[in-house]
């Protein structure tokens, strides 16, 4: 990630930091008005281990949130321990529910498909040479 944290992942509902040795997966930060800072759930290895982390997170949520309840109001209401335990204790329900999610997703279009494929200049993606 950006070293002056320009995609502010502290905040987010989600927030993935790349570091040395891997990724570190923050959780239920809150921006604007009353900012909250997203609390550290766990630390991987691999690019495949951040997706269903963070897919067992999202489902998790997605399932016991109420309407139109923010991350930060869900964690805070059933505690940071609760998803600790449903995320990262519970290896078969982490992948029950990151299979949930691709199920619930199957099918749905995918929003980077078309500009993956465009024939767009893709230079302004790419780091810049210091």
């Amino acid at each position: 990630g950006c070293p002056r944290n320009c995609a502010e992942a502290g905040i987010k509902d989600v927030g993935i930091i790349g570091v040395d040795s891997g990724w570190e997966m923050y959780v239920a930060g809150n921006g604007g008005i009353k900012t909250e800072v997203a609390h550290f759930l766990v630390k991987v290895k691999t690019p495949e281990e951040v997706l269903e982390y963070t897919g067992a997170f999202c489902e998790l949520y997605r399932q016991e949130g109420w309407y139109l309840e923010r991350t930060v109001h869900y964690v805070n209401r059933v505690g940071l321990d609760y998803v600790k335990k449903r995320i990262l204790e519970d290896h078969a329900g982490r992948k029950a529910l990151w299979e949930r999610l691709q199920f619930a997703l199957d099918g749905e279009p995918d929003p980077w498909f078309d500009f993956k494929d465009a024939q767009v200049d893709t230079r302004q993606f790419e780091a810049v040479k210091a």
